[in-house]
């Protein structure tokens, strides 16, 4: 039997293709490996990307929600929400202060920055940032201190100012009123006429659809137009009276049955910040209407009548207080107004920090004879007709021109179009 001669050197040629083979597949192995866990990670990092911007898409949304409660709110530090945390900054349009309070503009905006992060917090893989820049209509009826809004004819007496009446702004956002340093808004507008008896100074300019008359000594030291356009009225829907107690401290006070809110003369009454709803509110001589905190929006039908030296939210900021009556009562026919702030030849020391409403109805707030004792008025009122008599204090507070109003829609903060946004964490 023949015998195959075997060449030399070929014994181990199959252990090499095999060790050839198998590092391939190694190597092939560990490349698919490698994709699977690069993969991975950027499945991971996009799923963070995308809570994150959720995250700071909500944050936004937040900042706009608490900007209508209050438009001072300036932003929040880092804050954890589900798997990350957010923070937000709130500054001013145009930047003339960087952060709330803001200075009284038109437009009334607010550019909102937000950054909402997940985990490994480290830009750019886990953290997404949104600006929306906000913006408020002109829907707060409170644009001037004064707004008499009675029409019909171009010389209604809508809004008069009798003798030694002061007239100024200040902004409550900022700090309180200052008496060495008076604003120069305390703007006044009128459907019909405006009226100013003797000595009486207007800081502030004045716009009417009638006349303007200036007594002796009078001045406006912001000038006066006149054969303007009326300004319009904003509708109001009054709920059902509340029927209880709620919120009213100490209890008593309040008739169920005649929807009557009554402080008597030297006591004090608190309200929780809510809406009340009532037909009259009487206040005897040197009561107290107390607001404990927040804001407070009461609704009349009838009539709203303060003692002598009665003291209206005196500790609160005058947007805490809005009062919006129906009440069309006035004196052109003998009638009895629906706001009186009591008492001829007798005013003393009264105070009342807010915003009246009444629009089918007249505001009297009575004179004294004493000069600094007049009935000192911190905030704004819009009725059919206004009578501030002699040595009252006028001081327009500018934040209810930002203020966001209930009933009134167009003072809600909305974004502009176009304006909402990603960031690069980049940029």
């Amino acid at each position: 039997m023949k015998k195959i001669k075997r060449e030399r050197g070929q014994e181990g040629i199959a252990l090499v293709i095999t060790l050839l083979v198998m590092t391939i597949l190694l190597i092939m192995g560990s490349a698919f490996m490698s994709i699977s866990s690069t993969e991975t990670l950027i499945a991971i990092n996009e799923r963070n990307r995308v809570q994150a911007y959720h995250l700071a898409e909500g944050a936004a949304e937040m900042a706009i929600a608490q900007l209508n409660v209050n438009s001072n709110y300036a932003g929040t530090g880092e804050q954890p929400l589900g798997p990350g945390t957010y923070t937000v900054t709130v500054t001013c349009v145009p930047p003339a202060a960087p952060t709330p309070p803001c200075p009284v503009a038109t437009p009334d905006q607010r550019l909102i920055s937000t950054t909402g992060c997940v985990r490994n917090c480290t830009p750019p893989s886990a953290t997404s940032r949104v600006d929306v820049r906000v913006q408020r209509g002109a829907g707060s009826p409170f644009q001037f201190a004064m707004l008499g809004v009675g029409s019909g004819a171009a010389d209604y007496r809508a809004l008069q100012l009798e003798d030694n009446v002061r007239v100024d702004s200040y902004n409550s956002a900022v700090g309180p009123y200052n008496p060495f340093s008076p604003g120069t808004q305390g703007d006044l507008h009128s459907n019909g006429k405006i009226e100013l008896a003797t000595d009486s100074l207007v800081k502030g300019d004045a716009k009417a659809v009638g006349a303007v008359t200036l007594g002796s000594g009078s001045t406006i030291e912001g000038g006066y137009t006149t054969g303007v356009p009326s300004e319009s009225v904003v509708s109001i829907t009054y709920p059902p009276y509340s029927g209880s107690t709620t919120g009213i401290l100490p209890a008593g006070y309040y008739d169920t049955a005649t929807h009557h809110l009554n402080v008597p003369s030297n006591q004090t009454v608190w309200l929780n910040p809510g809406t009340y709803s009532f037909d009259k509110i009487t206040m005897g001589e040197n009561s107290n209407l107390v607001i404990s905190s927040g804001q407070v929006t009461i609704y009349m039908t009838g009539r709203f009548n303060a003692g002598k030296k009665a003291k209206i939210n005196q500790l609160g900021l005058p947007t805490n207080l809005l009062i919006f009556s129906s009440n069309s009562g006035t004196d052109d026919a003998g009638g009895e107004e629906a706001f009186f702030f009591c008492c001829d030849d007798g005013s003393e020391d009264g105070e009342f920090y807010g915003a009246i409403y009444a629009p089918n109805g007249e505001v009297e707030v009575q004179n004294s004879t004493v000069a600094g004792k007049g009935w000192k008025i911190f905030g704004a009122m819009v009725a059919k007709k206004l009578d501030i008599e002699d040595y009252a204090q006028f001081h327009y507070d500018l934040a209810l021109a930002q203020a966001s109003i209930p009933g009134i829609p167009g003072t809600k903060f909305r974004p502009v179009a176009g304006a909402w946004q990603e960031r690069l964490p980049s940029n």
